[in-house]
C-alpha cells in the first residue's frame, strides 16, 4: 500500500477557521439570548444574534464539502478503488458510532441521556458510507447521485408521512428533521437528515478528483474562484426571486437590516441547495485566497485545529461544558441548582452568558483547544497505527 499523500495548507486553515466559527455558534448555546429557529425568525431575531448564527451556518456545509475533498486527496494512499472504498465505509461507521457516544456524552456528560442528536458528524458518517458504496460501484455513480441530490431534493420538500409507521421514520433520517422513539424510552433527533450531506460529499469528492488531475495548478484554482462566485450568483437569482432552492422565503422587511437579515435566511435543517450556494460558493472562494497566503502562515494556531479537526470537535465540546459548569458558583448558582439527567447540559434554571461574555467564552475554549490540539499532534504522529490517531 502507498502511503504517499497530500496535505494542502489553504485546506488546513479554512478548516481552522470553520473550527473557531464553530465553537463560537456552540458557545452561544450558553447565552441566556440565543434561542433561535430554523431559518430564523425575521423580524424577530435581534441583528447580533442573526450574526452569530449566520457565521455558524458556513460550518457543517464547509465540513461536508472538505470531507468529500479530502476523501479524494487520500485515495492514492490505498492498492485499489475497492481498498479505498471498503476504508471509507470503515470510517463512515466509526464517525455514525462516535456521534452517539463520545460526541452525545460530550453534551450530557451522561450515557443514559434519554434523547440522541444524529447531528453533523453522523451525517458526515452517512455520507462515507454512501460515498464507499458509489465508488466501489462505478465512480460515474457517485457525480451522478452527487448532482441528482444536489439540485434535485427541494422537489420533494413538501413530501411527509404518517407518523409511526417505516417510511415517516426513514424519511425523518433522510430528509425531514425529526423526533425518533426508540427502545427503552431513548429517542433521537435527526437533525441533520443525511440526504443533501450525500450528495454534497459526492460532488465534493469528485471536484477532489478533478483538483487532482490538473495537478493542482493556478488554473484550476481560477476555476474553483469561478464556481465559488458562480455559486454565490446563482445564490442571489434564486434567492431573489424565490425561485428553487429553499422552503424559507425571502421578504422585504420594514428596514434594510431585516431585509438583508431574510436574504441571508436559508433552511439549514435539511441543508437547502440555496445553503449550500451560499456557504460551498464563499468557501470557494476563501480556498482561493488562503492558497496565497504562505505555507507557514498561522502554523501554530489555524492549521493546528485544520490538521486536528475532528480532535478539535470533539475536545471543544468537552471544555464547553465543562468550564461552563466551573462557572456554576462563579455566577452566583449552586451545584445543588443544577438540572442534571433532566436537561441536556445539566445547568442550573436561569443560567446564562450575556452576549459579550460568551464571546469572552469563546474565545477562552478556542485557546484551550489549541493548546490540547498541539499536544495531540506529535502523539498522533508518533502512533499513527493506534485505533485513536487513525479515526481522530
Amino acid at each position: 500500500m502507498s502511503k504517499n499523500t497530500v496535505r494542502l495548507h489553504h485546506i488546513d486553515l479554512l478548516r481552522g477557521l470553520i473550527i473557531i466559527f464553530m465553537i463560537l455558534d456552540h458557545a452561544m448555546v450558553y447565552c441566556r439570548d440565543y434561542l433561535v429557529n430554523d431559518p430564523m425568525d425575521v423580524p424577530g431575531t435581534e441583528p447580533m444574534i442573526f450574526l452569530s448564527r449566520f457565521i455558524s451556518h458556513f460550518c457543517a456545509p464547509l465540513f461536508i464539502f472538505l470531507a468529500g475533498l479530502s476523501a479524494a486527496l487520500t485515495e492514492n494512499r490505498f492498492d485499489n478503488s475497492r481498498e479505498f472504498s471498503t476504508s471509507l465505509i470503515q470510517r463512515g461507521i466509526v464517525l455514525i458510532l462516535l456521534e452517539f457516544t463520545v460526541i452525545s456524552w460530550s453534551w450530557s456528560f451522561n450515557p443514559l441521556f434519554p434523547m440522541l442528536y444524529a447531528q453533523v458528524i453522523w451525517a458526515i458518517g452517512w455520507g462515507f458510507v454512501f460515498l464507499g458504496i458509489l465508488r466501489r460501484l462505478d465512480l460515474r455513480l457517485v457525480f451522478i447521485a452527487g448532482a441528482l441530490i444536489v439540485l434535485g431534493h427541494n422537489l420533494v420538500d413538501g413530501l411527509h408521512f404518517q407518523d409511526n409507521i417505516w417510511m415517516h421514520n426513514l424519511w425523518s433520517v433522510l430528509h425531514q428533521k425529526n423526533i425518533l422513539e426508540l427502545p427503552f424510552d431513548f429517542k433521537v433527533r435527526t437533525t441533520y437528515p443525511i440526504l443533501p450531506i450525500i450528495g454534497l460529499m459526492c460532488l465534493a469528492f469528485m471536484a477532489g478528483r478533478y483538483y487532482i488531475s490538473q495537478e493542482f495548478s493556478k488554473k484550476i484554482e481560477k476555476q474553483a474562484l469561478g464556481t465559488g462566485i458562480a455559486c454565490l450568483l446563482c445564490y442571489a437569482v434564486l434567492r431573489n426571486f424565490n425561485l428553487y432552492g429553499d422552503s424559507g422565503r425571502f421578504v422585504i422587511q420594514e428596514s434594510t437590516v431585516f431585509t438583508l437579515m431574510s436574504f441571508f435566511n436559508p433552511t439549514k435543517y435539511p441543508i437547502s441547495l440555496q445553503f449550500m450556494l451560499l456557504t460551498v460558493g464563499t468557501g470557494l472562494t476563501l480556498l482561493f485566497f488562503l492558497k496565497r497566503l504562505t505555507p507557514t502562515f498561522s502554523e501554530s494556531f489555524l492549521q493546528v485545529l485544520g490538521k486536528t479537526s475532528m480532535f478539535s470537535y470533539i475536545v471543544h465540546l468537552y471544555l464547553l461544558h465543562l468550564v461552563s459548569w466551573l462557572l456554576i458558583p462563579v455566577l452566583g448558582f449552586k451545584f445543588s441548582d443544577m438540572t442534571y439527567g433532566k436537561t441536556l447540559i445539566g445547568l442550573p434554571e436561569g443560567f446564562g452568558l450575556s452576549y459579550s461574555s460568551t464571546y469572552i467564552f469563546a474565545t477562552v475554549i478556542v485557546l484551550l483547544t489549541v493548546l490540547l490540539a498541539q499536544l495531540y499532534i506529535p502523539w498522533k504522529n508518533a502512533n499513527k497505527n493506534n485505533l485513536i490517531a487513525r479515526y481522530i
